[in-house]
């Protein structure tokens, strides 16, 4: 019974029974037997329409608290086995000078180490992700401080790392720091930054289709010395044609070790600031008249 004491059957009945003649109607709009029109209900096409509607909606509203919600932030050390794959979010200093990796001329990786105080991870961005790192100068140096999100890796021998997601996943905060004016390039420790100024004597550039690196060679007050710049750096700056003999400089370069040989390197296009040499003075007093 329902509740108006009719019972359930008749009231079924009735749903599917034109009210004018009492014959079977079904979800007909209209009587097939006496042309009646019927009271409107929900079809079953229209109630998959809505049913589709409303899921639609519910999986965009997912989507959008998905790509809004940050990744949890994690302590390096906290890191387990069970979290492969987690989209997480670390935040430290970085351990080093980010390595860069190129091919035919064209950034294809960056990679670095970042350390929060409970252990280190290596962080890696390939492709698209590396050359955002560079366009935007977000490769990082030793002791910036930063915070990475992206996809962490857990191999079988508990080797964790994690791949950038991308190129704006990194927020960075470069390091103040007052680097040592270049005494001379072996008392630099490998990895070590230093100040180099001066005025450039000597460009050399390297051969068409050479991989070798270009070599300015810098005089100072204490002598002369070189440091390397590789082509995708020396593309990357902007006052690169003004890069010759004569030029006063000021470059932030970093000692490594190239085939047992330490050498100096530039890193970054914005560590070479060309300075404009001062002008000379200008001389008002007017010249003396010839003696009789």
């Amino acid at each position: 019974m329902d509740e108006s004491g009719t019972p359930v059957a008749a009231s079924k009945a009735q749903e599917i029974t034109c009210p004018q003649c009492g014959r079977y109607v079904g979800p007909l709009a209209r009587c097939p037997h006496c042309g009646a029109r019927q009271p409107q209900r929900i079809g079953p096409r229209a109630l998959r329409i809505a049913v589709l509607l409303l899921a639609t909606a519910g999986l965009f509203l997912l989507w959008l608290l998905a790509i809004h919600r940050a990744p949890p932030l994690v302590k390096i050390a906290d890191i387990q086995p069970t979290m492969n794959f987690a989209l997480v979010r670390v935040a430290g200093k970085a351990a080093g000078e980010a390595r860069t990796f190129r091919e035919a001329g064209k950034l294809r990786s960056v990679r670095f180490t970042v350390n929060d105080g409970t252990g280190d991870l290596s962080v890696s961005a390939y492709g698209k992700q590396a050359e955002q790192l560079a366009l935007f100068d977000r490769i990082p140096r030793a002791g910036d401080v930063l915070e990475v999100a992206g996809i962490l890796s857990v191999d079988a021998d508990k080797n964790v790392s994690l791949r950038l997601q991308s190129g704006d996943a990194l927020k960075l905060q470069r390091a103040e720091k007052t680097l040592p004016a270049l005494p001379d390039v072996k008392g630099v420790p490998e990895g070590g930054q230093v100040l180099v100024t001066g005025t450039v004597t000597r460009v050399i550039a390297p051969r068409p289709g050479s991989r070798a690196p270009y070599v300015v060679t810098v005089r100072d007050a204490a002598g002369e010395q070189q440091f390397v710049i590789w082509a995708g750096v020396f593309e990357q700056h902007a006052g690169r044609e003004r890069l010759v003999t004569g030029a006063a400089i000021r470059a932030q370069v970093t000692a490594e070790n190239y085939k047992g040989k330490l050498q100096l390197k530039l890193g970054r296009a914005a560590d070479l600031e060309l300075v404009m040499p001062a002008a000379a003075p200008a001389t008002n007093a007017a010249p003396k008249a010839a003696g009789p």
